[in-house]
């Protein structure tokens, strides 16, 4: 399968109609892709390999339904819209959470100009991620219905990838325009997956992000927000996750697969006091 054979299947999956590459275009592929492919790190912690050629991408998100992190979505996401035509080019990013910390480039995005304007499109950060592309004005607010999003830059002269959140905004991540290469991505993708102090080999993360609805799963704890307000669920069986996994995050998971997650990444945190 060529790029273009994605390209054109990717669109098909997601219903969006090509007759008009604009804001809203992208607007709705990124939350129609964060609704449908669900962001989770399930093969990282099963110790899959984890290929980042355009058709293996588009197996596994697409047509089998399994999803993935960053490198992954944000690789099909480029591959569809630089196919497409749009003017577009990779960005590795640094994630901090807010803290003045130094740490690797772990997560990559898509800076896409349109019209004179250059815009963050972001398809790969889960929970805290934007719905629609962010533009890159610094300090312009940008409303995307139950959140907002903004870009600043800090004293160092990086952008500060931004959501509001807890009464401020809240800095998710770092980023600089330099031009970085597919080869650059390898050490970041290589060390979120294979290392063991990274934070996807220690962690169970899965989500689904439809408008005004939140399905966000971590470790023992499942969070589902409607509408800005939480509602937290503690998971206590491995049928329990079970059932999430599959009715929630459409997933094709097997029980034993589910045992094991369980067993890993749900008892541990039950212990504790």
């Amino acid at each position: 399968m060529n790029n273009t054979q994605i390209a054109q299947s990717y669109l098909a999956d997601l219903t969006l109609n090509e007759s008009s590459l604009d804001i809203d275009f992208l607007n709705e592929l990124q939350s129609k892709h964060i609704a449908l492919y669900s962001f989770n790190n399930l093969a990282v912690i099963l110790g899959q390999e984890l290929p980042l050629d355009p058709e293996t991408l588009f197996n596994k998100i697409v047509e089998k339904r399994r999803g993935g992190y960053c490198f992954e979505h944000n690789k099909l996401v480029f591959t569809v819209l630089s196919e497409l035509g749009f003017d577009v080019r990779l960005l590795l990013a640094k994630v901090i959470y807010n803290q003045d910390v130094d740490v690797a480039r772990t997560h990559r995005v898509t800076l896409l100009t349109l019209a004179g304007e250059d815009y963050i499109v972001d398809a790969g950060f889960g929970h805290l991620g934007a719905r629609f592309p962010v533009k890159i004005v610094p300090g312009l607010i940008q409303e995307q219905g139950d959140a907002q999003y903004r870009i600043t830059q800090n004293v160092n002269g990086d952008y500060c990838y931004q959501v509001f959140k807890d009464g401020d905004f809240f800095t998710l991540y770092t980023f600089d325009l330099h031009h970085y290469t597919e080869a650059d991505c390898l050490l970041g993708h290589f060390y979120s997956h294979k290392h063991p102090n990274a934070a996807f080999v220690n962690n169970l993360v899965i989500c689904r992000k439809f408008f005004n609805d939140i399905q966000s799963l971590r470790n023992n704890e499942f969070h589902h927000v409607i509408n800005g307000i939480t509602q937290t669920t503690k998971i206590t069986s491995i049928k329990q996750l079970h059932q999430l996994l599959i009715d929630v995050y459409q997933l094709d998971i097997d029980i034993a697969i589910s045992e094991f997650l369980f067993n890993k990444f749900v008892t541990p945190f039950q212990n504790k006091v």
